[in-house]
């Protein structure tokens, strides 16, 4: 009899044994899928390296291209304008000391948030700009913001800097007349529609 349960025993750990299931070899294959990286989209500006054909835009173009701020200081064509004694913002440029109210004075306008002036005698301290591409190059409208202290070019060449938050506009005429800062650059397309006569290079 003991044999006999032993026997059984055994064919039961066999059967047993055998209905347990198989360890897999197959390797574990993942199904998560890896995020795929967005390519970076390309800013909406020209490479420094572009021309138009016109000589005077050219000129500033390659001056700005090649980064030499006494190329561009040289390209400086100043107002003459009587100076004032009025305080606030804006107007003709500020007497300096010893000057009179009206004494003509040489100087390059900023216009921006508000408006200022580079002396004859301080042009050498003028940096250059720092720029990253070449936004649009068009001719200035009679209908763009001009006064005797801040005259407009014909025509004018727009740039995006680096920080992405500032766009340099210098309006050309024989030269470079006066340089806007214009801030921020999202109203980029209604501000060229608004002082464009004519596109030479429209905006991408």
């Amino acid at each position: 009899m003991k044999t006999i349960a032993v026997f059984h025993l055994l064919v039961s750990l066999i059967v047993l044994s055998a209905c347990a299931p198989a360890e897999s070899t197959e390797p574990v294959v993942s199904t998560v899928m890896p995020t795929a990286t967005e390519e970076p989209t390309s800013l909406d500006y020209y490479p420094l390296s572009t021309r138009t054909g016109i000589a005077d835009v050219d000129a500033v173009l390659a001056a700005v291209e090649s980064g030499d701020a006494q190329a561009l200081r040289d390209l400086i064509r100043l107002t003459t304008v009587g100076c004032t004694k009025t305080e606030g913002l804006g107007g003709p440029p500020k007497c300096r000391e010893g000057e009179a109210e009206g004494t003509l004075v040489n100087v390059l306008p900023f216009l921006g948030p508000e408006g200022h002036f580079l002396y004859e005698s301080e042009l050498s301290k003028f940096p250059g700009v720092d720029v990253l591409g070449l936004y649009a190059v068009y001719a200035v409208s009679d209908s763009a913001y001009s006064e005797e202290a801040y005259p407009t070019g014909e025509y004018a060449a727009m740039f995006t800097t680096k920080d992405d938050q500032t766009v340099i506009v210098f309006q050309i005429r024989n030269g470079i007349v006066r340089i806007d800062y214009l801030y921020p650059s999202s109203s980029l397309r209604e501000i060229v529609q608004r002082d464009a006569s004519e596109l030479i290079l429209a905006p991408k």
